[in-house]
């Protein structure tokens, strides 16, 4: 039973897109930027989108003037399509869009609830989202294939879901021949509830704030972790929409409090089992700072967030019951074993990733396999000999061919393909798309500064090492971004940054070798003779092939000839 029969329409997503009223008369808009804004808002969090949002998907090419003439241009055409139905099916007021989730059906959200509905559909494993739907505009195109991957996980999931319960499985329409292999290994998940906000003196214009932190701080954690998550801020939604919501393992929910001008921002995690607050962080900014959603400050409390949710989710206590899968935090716990700059800890974290290639999460893993390969070429950790190049070389070619929606696994692509490979053209276009995807990630913010660092064009890499460094001083490898910030201040000629930046990154850790290498030049640059030889001798122990000059060359990986010249000129007196 659907229980559509209090809905006045319904939109279809899974297929072309369709929109009809209760009687199945079409209503579809006939413009594709309207096609395009409702499935934009179909798929969002409470089916809601602020103006700028839905403008920086659509015309992201344009001046805030134009976009903003554009899409009043849009909902004109809307009104003009839907006729009657507009009104009662979409809400607009001046700062976002909504659709009316109580009397619009919607495909996608109904087999989530319901999954015998997709037989009831006829919906096919292969069946494409939004298939047709054809926007010139790269952002779209961006998010469109980042929701085309999403629908083929949770379906992959529902069929197999469908195929374990055969009085439903009979009624599924027959998959084709090889639609087994779409689905995945199972693996153990962590299950994330999102509580209702707590929305204090918020006026309309910071009213989306909350919700705002909470998706980025949730995108975040859904890069390196296998997370389910049960959104609960919506009491209005259907209760079928929670089935496997007692399984939950933590909530979280965001407090904002707004005093005049004043905004703060409280985040909340909570442990499941007893509902005891395990943590809370808050910051206080203005309402304008809150209102630029490409501001630092949001930006650096969601990574603190994320941060620390993963040290909290990766510390988790076993399961009472022994044979109880645990979640799996390979990709989180497999990224900081590399950085302990050990043999030993790289070879475990690369079988880690090997036994975790299967699965929801393979085209993460193999880029992470991809990108131990930089530790290297740059720590002297291990061999990068032909067989472990082609071996590389093919993970990467694997990874992307499987379409990573992932900005972690893009930018670790990105670094391998241009550090590894020097293929800098295509580390660009691979690290553009994890921006794209995703602006709050340290980690990517960081391999941008490399490239751009490794590509000659200091001044951009400083700026973005700088906003890594910000982004992730929580980080447990923030010194690996105080690093790049130290290599970007050097080229700059900031030898008294560069020295302060490697010496923070050394503190925390002391095997660092690249951090080593340009507090060395810097020292040397700065006439510190006595500390600069106590650096190389420390640098030697750690990279005995540091002396030879090919070696500092493959080291330092920098294409412009006269700064190399300049890095290898300054501390040719100590490798002599």
């Amino acid at each position: 039973m659907t229980g559509t029969n209090h809905f006045v329409a319904k939109l279809f997503l899974i297929g072309p897109l369709e929109l009809t009223d209760a009687s199945g008369a079409s209503f579809t808009p006939r413009s594709k930027k309207a096609c395009a804004l409702m499935a934009l808002l179909a798929l969002a969090p409470r089916r809601q989108r602020t103006r700028v949002w839905l403008r920086d998907k659509l015309w992201s090419e344009s001046c805030e003037r134009k976009s903003s003439t554009s899409l009043r241009q849009v909902i004109f055409e809307l009104r003009r399509d839907l006729g009657w139905l507009f009104d009662a099916v979409i809400q607009v007021d001046r700062h976002s869009i909504t659709l009316q989730q109580n009397s619009l059906w919607i495909d996608y959200h109904e087999v989530e609830r319901n999954p015998s509905q997709l037989a009831t559909l006829s919906v096919l494993p292969e069946t494409e989202l939004l298939e047709g739907i054809d926007v010139q505009d790269e952002e779209f195109e961006d998010w469109l294939l980042l929701e085309r991957q999403n629908w083929m996980d949770k379906s992959d999931k529902l069929f197999k879901r469908l195929a374990s319960e055969p009085f439903v499985a009979a009624a599924l329409p027959s998959p084709p021949p090889q639609a087994s292999a779409l689905v995945p290994t199972p693996e153990a998940r962590i299950f994330l509830g999102i509580l209702p906000n707590i929305q204090q003196g918020c006026d309309e214009s910071t009213t989306f704030v909350a919700d705002h932190l909470l998706e980025g701080i949730v995108k975040n954690l859904r890069e390196l972790h296998p997370i389910d998550v049960f959104d609960l801020r919506d009491t209005s939604g259907h209760s079928d929409g929670l089935i496997g919501a007692s399984n939950t393992d933590y909530f979280v929910r965001v407090r904002a409090l707004q005093i005049r001008q004043s905004l703060t921002l409280t985040f909340f995690f909570y442990h499941a089992a007893n509902m005891s607050l395990e943590w809370s962080q808050s910051i206080q900014t203005s309402v304008d700072e809150a209102l630029n959603w490409d501001s630092y400050v949001l930006s650096g409390f969601v990574t603190q967030n994320v941060d620390r949710l993963s040290r909290s989710m990766e510390q988790r206590p076993p399961a009472e019951n022994p044979s109880e899968p645990r979640p799996l935090v390979a990709g989180y716990a497999a990224l900081n074993m590399m950085f302990r700059l050990d043999r030993m800890a790289l070879e475990n974290a690369e079988k880690l990733l090997q036994h975790e290639r299967s699965g929801n999460n393979g085209a993460l893993f193999s880029a992470l396999r991809t990108y131990a390969a930089s530790f290297k070429v740059g720590e002297n950790l291990g061999l990068l000999n032909s067989d472990s190049v082609a071996e590389t070389d093919q993970l990467a070619r694997e990874a992307l061919s499987q379409n990573p929606f992932n900005a972690i696994s893009l930018a670790c692509l990105a670094h391998t393909v241009g550090y590894v490979f020097l293929d800098h053209s295509l580390a660009s276009d691979l690290l553009e798309r994890a921006l794209k995807l995703n602006q709050n990630q340290a980690f990517v913010w960081d391999h941008y500064a490399l490239h751009k660092l490794y590509t000659g064009e200091y001044e951009a890499a400083h700026k973005a090492a700088q906003r890594a460094v910000y982004l992730g001083s929580y980080s447990p490898i923030s010194y690996s971004y105080d690093t790049t910030l130290a290599m970007t201040s050097t080229m700059l000629g900031n030898h008294p940054q560069a020295i302060i930046a490697s010496q923070n990154a050394l503190k925390k850790q002391p095997k660092f070798a690249a951090a080593m290498r340009y507090l060395l030049v810097n020292l040397a640059k700065a006439g510190r003779e006595e500390d600069a030889v106590s650096v190389y001798e420390d640098l030697i122990t750690r990279d005995p092939e540091f002396s030879n000059v090919e070696v500092q060359k493959a080291r330092f990986r920098i294409t412009q000839k006269n700064k190399e010249t300049e890095l290898i000129q300054a501390i040719k007196r100590f490798t002599d």
